[in-house]
């Protein structure tokens, strides 16, 4: 099980605060931190942490509007993609926001976007969940089975090679790594 830090406590300065409407941070500690609280990282361990943290965002974007440009003639996002991936391997009866959430490490209202925009396209649709008709499942529609079956390998090698020059050996690698960051909300 991978070990992710927390955050100290923050205390949110509303005076210091006034330009964000209802004086609230677009994520609770981001503009704000505990008096006295040091930034500078003198760890070398958690300096290290942090340069690694540092190139993922910088490569997770990068790569992230790489896949829109490859993705724009089906105007879907990575993610929007990745749900469609995921619709496709799931169990016929559909999968729940909640759990499509889970599988793409997404907030809900994200997979509920994802399933909005695959459901413009007709490529999925939603329904009551059989045993719990408060639940709706969202599945593929026979549309978006078609279009994964066609042109899904196609878009996946594309998405692949954005990985350019990295080996198979290091993909897997890179993957067994990335595995080690905790993808749970915390």
């Amino acid at each position: 099980m991978s070990q992710v830090a927390t955050c100290p406590p923050v205390l949110v300065d509303t005076a210091a605060t006034p330009s964000i409407p209802g004086n609230r941070s677009v994520h609770p500690g981001w503009l704000t931190m505990e008096p006295g609280h040091d930034l500078t990282v003198h760890d070398p361990e958690d300096r290290t942490r942090f340069t690694a943290f540092m190139q993922l965002l910088k490569t997770a974007g990068a790569l992230d509007r790489a896949a829109a440009d490859l993705l724009a003639d089906l105007d879907l996002t990575a993610g929007a993609f990745g749900a469609l991936l995921e619709l496709g391997a799931a169990d016929p009866t559909g999968l729940a926001p909640s759990e499509l959430a889970r599988r793409l490490a997404v907030a809900r209202r994200t997979a509920t976007l994802y399933v909005d925009i695959l459901a413009r396209q007709g490529w999925a649709d939603r329904r009551p969940h059989p045993a719990d008709r408060r639940m709706v499942l969202a599945s593929l529609t026979p549309v978006g089975k078609r279009l994964l079956e066609e042109l899904g390998p196609a878009y996946k090698r594309r998405l692949a090679a954005l990985l350019g020059d990295v080996t198979p050996l290091q993909a897997e690698r890179m993957r067994q790594l990335l595995a080690l960051v905790g993808t749970d909300a915390h």
